[in-house]
């Protein structure tokens, strides 16, 4: 049971909190509380390992579970198509050279104790980048989406990491839905509007990739990959998004976790760091060293179903790898953090 993505906490219609172990055999677990949680292990959803990158169904992490009545639940998952070992299909050897990343929906109708696809893939698929899976050109696509958040307009709200085709670049990309059940309906900001679409490279002749694809969010503020975690602070009227990112202090950069604040969920402050932490690309030896992913703001006390608000006082979930990423000893760990300051501008771990 694996913390292998951003920690996720729903209310099922039974008044239980689920919280998410994401992995591509994913479980949850459950309690009247998140303070009593046990672990389900009855996995919700496996994957299906299809070895065709057309079909948008290899390797899946429930990642976005998002619920209007504890019953029906509807979530974005993270897909990966990992073209090594695949007969041939990756003849470089290179793990991170032949991934495709990309975003498809998975239904639950049972409160949450299973999830099927929302389609028959590839009609589950969310969000790609318009390139059909190539040996060499990974790591590419869209990855890791943040939990999902309802807007004021009525709009539902992720965030995801972009990963640039055949390049270095990442950035966070913006996209919204007013319809949960339809996968296709998901669009991205431009930086104009959200006329963004997302399209199947597959099944659809394209004439302007570009214009497919997803345009960087508030680059100078939220830098490459603010995207883990979005809550909505009752305390400030004011949205907080958190993830792992670098900025420049005097004459070095510092890794660790930050955050940023917004009114409209499109333009943010510049992120502040919360705690400078091993992550693992900062550390001496990747491949053991004690480093930590995955951040996620959580209150234990938020009246949303969806554990979307936020008062002064909070969790910030993470998980620990032990031994390095690569290694399965891994740890679901929180800090409690509260919000202070005149307006509540800044976030700090409390003692």
């Amino acid at each position: 049971n694996l913390p292998d993505l951003a920690a996720r906490a729903i209310r099922g219609a039974d008044g239980q909190v689920q919280l998410m172990l994401s992995h591509f055999v994913n479980y949850r677990m459950v309690g009247p509380d998140l303070n009593t949680l046990t672990t389900d292990c009855n996995p919700v959803m496996r994957s299906d390992y299809d070895v065709d990158p057309a079909k948008y169904n290899d390797a899946q992490w429930i990642a976005s579970p998002y619920t209007e009545d504890g019953q029906t639940i509807y979530a974005l998952v993270h897909n990966e198509w990992r073209g090594l070992g695949r007969f041939g299909a990756c003849p470089s050897g290179t793990f991170d050279s032949c991934l495709d990343t990309s975003l498809t929906l998975a239904v639950s109708t049972d409160g949450g104790r299973t999830y099927t696809h929302a389609g028959e893939p590839p009609a589950n698929l969310v969000a790609t980048l318009p390139y059909a899976a190539q040996a060499g050109a990974g790591p590419f696509g869209l990855r890791s989406p943040s939990n999902i958040i309802k807007g004021p307009d009525g709009y539902y709200y992720a965030y995801a990491n972009y990963l640039e085709y055949r390049g270095d670049n990442q950035s966070v990309c913006l996209m919204r839905t007013d319809d949960l059940s339809d996968p296709s309906s998901w669009r991205f900001w431009n930086g104009v509007d959200f006329n963004g679409q997302f399209v199947n490279p597959y099944t659809e002749s394209l004439t302007d990739r570009d214009a497919h694809l997803c345009t960087p969010l508030d680059w100078d503020d939220i830098g490459a990959s603010l995207d883990d975690s979005i809550v909505y602070n009752t305390v400030m009227g004011k949205y907080v998004l958190i993830g792992n990112s670098a900025d420049w202090f005097t004459d070095h950069e510092v890794w660790g976790w930050y955050y940023s604040f917004s009114d409209d969920l499109i333009h943010w402050s510049h992120r502040k760091l919360l705690l400078e932490v091993p992550l693992p690309w900062t550390v001496d030896n990747p491949g053991s060293d004690l480093s930590y992913l995955y951040p996620s703001l959580i209150d234990s006390d938020s009246d949303s179903r969806n554990f979307s608000t936020t008062d002064q006082t909070l969790y910030l979930y993470v998980t620990r790898h032990n031994h390095g990423p690569g290694s399965l000893d891994r740890d679901l760990i929180r800090y409690p953090v509260q919000f202070f300051g005149s307006e509540g501008e800044y976030l700090r771990s409390q003692p």
